[in-house]
C-alpha cells in the first residue's frame, strides 16, 4: 500500500476536521441503519484524527470500549471525479472499522494501528453533490485478536490472581485502550490504471531493484533521483527494474541520505500514473553476538515509547512527533521501539529524515495461549500473521526500520499452557513467516522474566530482546542484587544461544520533583541509580547490542492500584519535561556518540540550553 501522495496524476483531499460521533454500546446501529441518514440523538462533536477517550471524557467516553459511529460529509469536484477512481484511505481505526457511503456498504477492516483503502467510486453521488460518509469503529478486542482482550467470565481469569491484576478498563496490557479514528482520513483520486505497490531493494554496492505492482498499463519507467532531485539513473521494464548507482551515499543516523525512485506507469506510450518512493541505501546484519549497520558495529541507545499524548490520546499529532524526535536527539539516543504496536507512518517518515533507528513492533503484546494444542490457536495465529504482513508491507521501504519485533512479553499472565511444544511451534512459524516476507532485516522477539533463558520464545529470533525489572518489581531497591541477577541471566542467555541481546525495557516509576538522600523508590535519585546500574552491567558485555530505557515519557494506563493515573517510568513527563535522569543520560549517551560515530543522529546546533549550565 502506497503512502498518500499528490502529484500531476494523483489528488488528495483531507477529511480531517470536526465529525459527528455517537456511541453504540448495545450494537444497535447497523440493524437500525444509522449509516443511512445523519446521526440523531446523543450526538457529539469530535476532532478527527483523534481518540475519543479524553476529548469526550465528560460525555462518558473516557473508559468506553465498544462501537462508536463517526460521520462527515464531503464533495468531489466534477473534473476530478470524472477521470479517476476515488479511494478512501484511513490511517488507522482502532480496532475494527465498517464503512458506508451514502447508505451503501463499502467494506470493513479489522486490526488497529494500520492503514486500509476502500474504493468509493461506485457509491459516490454525482459530481458536486454532497456525500455522506459513515464509519462505525469498534474498539473491542477478543482472545483471537492482536492485541488480545481479557475475558473476566472465563475460568482462566476468574481467579484470585486475576482479581489482583484487574485493570479498569480491563486489558491484557499496561497502556490505555484508546478507540477511534486515530490517524489521517483522506480521499485519493487516482487513475484507474495505477501503481498500487512499490518495493525497493538496495545494497551498498549501488545495486537497486525496484519491484512494482500495477493495475493496467504496459510497462514502467524508473528514475532514481538523488537528495537534490537530480536524476542519476533510469531504466524501464514490465514489473521489475534493475539499476546501478555510482558514488553511493549510505543512509545512517549521522547522515540520513534519502534517494527517490520515481516510478511512471506507461500505457499506450503515455504516462498515466506516477509515484515517488523514498528509500535509503543501508545494510543490516547479525554476526554472532553483534549487529552491524553498513559493516560498522552498532549499539542502540534509546527508548521504548508510546504513541500517546494528552487530549488526542493516540491521535495523529505531528508537532509532538517532531518534539519527541528532537528530545531524543538532544539526549543522544539513536533508536526507539514502537512499543507495543505500529506507530503512525508519519513517525517512520520523520525517523527516515532525522536519522533514527526503529524496532518496528506488531501489537502482539502480553500474548496468552489458552491451549497446548497448536490447532486450537489457529484463529489467533492467522490474525498474528496478518498483523505482521500488514506491517511489513507498509514499512518495508523505510531505512529507519532496522528490525521487526513480532511479540512483546508473551505469557505475562502466566498461563500454564505457554511453555510447551505448541507455543514453540507458534513462534517458530511466525519467525519463518516474517523472514519469508523480508529477509533483509533481523527479527526480534521480546521476553519477560518468568522463564528467563529457558523461554521457548528466544530460540526463534535473530536478536534476543528482554524486558527486566530486577530491583523494581522483584527485590525492590536492592540494586546490587539486581545487577548480579541481570549479569547472571545475560551471561547464561548468550552462552545458550550465541545471539546478540538487547535490553528492550528497564526502568523505575518516578514522580518528578520527589527527592531523597537514600534509596527511595519513586524518587528521581532512585531512577538515576536504577538506570545506571543496568547500563553498567550491559555495557560491560560485548554481546549486549542495545539499551532501551522504559519509558521515553510517562503515559496513561487503565486504572490500577500500581498506577497513579500514569505509568511514571518516563525519562520525560507526559507533557515532555525532563526528569533528573534525562540530563545524566544526555551526558552518558553523548559520550557514547563520540565512539558510535555514524550511529548517532546529528546533535542539536550549539545554543543556550539549561543542561549546558555548569
Amino acid at each position: 500500500m502506497l503512502y498518500p501522495q499528490q502529484n500531476n496524476f494523483r489528488t488528495l483531499f483531507d477529511l480531517g476536521g470536526y465529525w459527528n460521533i455517537k456511541a453504540d454500546p448495545n450494537g444497535n446501529g447497523t440493524q437500525e441503519k444509522w449509516f443511512s441518514t445523519k446521526l440523531e440523538g446523543d450526538v457529539h462533536t469530535i476532532a478527527i484524527p483523534g481518540s475519543w477517550n479524553e476529548q469526550l471524557e465528560e460525555q462518558g467516553f473516557k473508559n468506553y470500549i465498544g462501537k462508536a459511529w463517526h460521520e462527515t460529509t464531503f464533495k468531489i469536484p466534477g473534473a476530478v471525479q470524472k477521470s479517476n477512481k476515488i479511494w478512501l484511505r484511513v490511517g488507522a481505526a482502532d480496532h475494527k472499522a465498517t464503512v458506508w457511503l451514502n447508505g451503501i456498504f463499502i467494506g470493513e477492516h479489522e486490526g488497529g494501528y494500520m492503514p486500509f483503502e476502500l474504493d468509493l467510486t461506485n457509491a459516490l453521488n454525482p459530481a458536486g453533490e454532497e456525500n455522506h460518509l459513515s464509519i462505525c469503529v469498534d474498539s473491542a478486542l477478543s482472545m483471537h485478536t492482536i492485541p488480545q482482550d481479557v475475558d473476566p467470565e472465563s475460568d482462566m481469569y476468574n481467579t484470585p490472581a486475576y482479581e489482583r491484576r484487574h485493570l479498569f478498563p480491563a486489558t491484557r496490557f499496561d497502556f490505555f485502550p484508546y478507540g477511534g479514528l486515530t490517524r489521517s482520513v483522506q480521499l485519493a483520486a487516482i487513475p484507474s490504471e495505477r501503481i498500487s505497490d512499490i518495493t525497493v531493494h538496495s545494497a551498498l554496492n549501488g545495486s537497486v531493484k525496484v519491484e512494482t505492482v500495477c493495475e493496467g498499463g504496459d510497462s514502467v519507467k524508473v528514475q532514481i533521483l538523488d537528495a537534490e532531485g537530480n536524476e542519476i539513473a533510469r531504466d524501464s521494464g514490465k514489473d521489475n527494474v534493475d539499476l546501478k548507482l555510482e558514488d553511493v551515499h549510505p543512509w545512517c543516523p549521522a547522515s540520513p541520505y534519502l534517494y527517490s525512485a520515481r516510478v511512471s506507469l506507461i500505457s499506450n506510450g503515455e504516462v498515466v500514473d506516477q509515484f515517488d518512493q523514498e528509500f535509503g541505501i543501508r545494510e543490516v546484519r547479525v554476526d554472532g553476538g553483534k549487529i552491524y549497520l553498513n559493516n560498522e558495529e552498532l549499539f542502540m541507545s534509546g527508548f521504548g515509547k508510546h504513541e500517546e499524548f494528552p487530549i488526542v490520546g493516540r491521535g495523529q499529532f505531528r508537532p509532538a512527533y517532531v518534539r519527541d524526535h528532537e528530545l531524543m536527539r538532544w539526549i543522544g539516543a539513536n533508536s526507539y521501539r514502537t512499543s507495543h504496536y505500529p506507530y503512525d507512518e508519519e513517525m517512520m517518515r520523520l525517523a527516515d529524515k532525522m536519522g533514527f533507528l526503529i524496532i518496528d513492533e506488531v501489537p502482539a503484546v502480553s500474548l496468552g495461549f489458552w491451549s497446548d494444542k497448536f490447532d486450537d490457536l489457529a484463529p489467533l495465529f492467522e490474525n498474528h500473521k496478518k498483523a505482521i504482513e500488514e506491517l511489513v508491507v507498509r514499512d518495508k521501504n523505510h531505512p529507519s526500520v532496522i528490525s521487526w519485533s513480532i511479540t512483546n512479553e508473551p505469557n505475562l499472565w502466566a498461563e500454564e499452557q505457554y511453555q510447551n511444544e505448541a507455543s514453540s511451534r507458534y513462534f517458530k512459524e511466525l519467525y519463518e513467516f516474517t523472514k519469508g516476507l523480508d529477509s533483509t532485516r533481523p527479527v526480534m522477539s521480546i521476553s519477560m522474566a518468568m522463564y528467563k533463558e529457558d523461554d521457548c520464545l528466544i530460540e526463534h529470533c535473530d536478536i534476543i530482546g528482554i524486558n527486566r525489572y530486577y530491583g523494581w518489581y522483584t527485590k525492590p531497591t536492592d540494586l546490587e542484587q539486581a545487577g548480579k541477577d541481570l549479569a547472571r541471566e545475560l551471561d547464561a542467555t548468550f552462552a545458550k544461544y550465541g545471539k546478540p541481546i538487547m535490553i528492550t525495557e528497564f526502568g523505575a516509576d518516578t514522580v518528578e520533583g520527589l527527592h531523597s538522600t537514600t534509596a527511595q523508590m519513586f524518587t528521581e535519585e532512585f531512577q538515576i541509580a536504577f538506570t545506571f546500574k543496568y547500563l553498567e552491567v550491559m555495557e560491560a558485555r560485548d554481546f549486549v547490542v542495545g539499551a532501551h530505557v522504559w519509558n521515553f515519557a510517562d503515559f496513561l494506563t487503565p486504572q490500577h492500584f500500581r498506577r497513579v493515573v500514569l505509568n511514571k517510568k518516563g525519562v520525560f513527563t507526559r507533557d515532555r519535561y525532563p526528569k533528573g535522569v534525562a540530563f545524566k543520560l544526555r551526558d552518558h549517551w553523548n559520550s557514547l556518540g563520540k565512539i558510535n560515530g555514524s550511529h548517532r543522529p546529528k546533535p542539536p546546533k550549539p545554543g543556550f540550553l539549561v543542561s549546558d549550565i555548569k
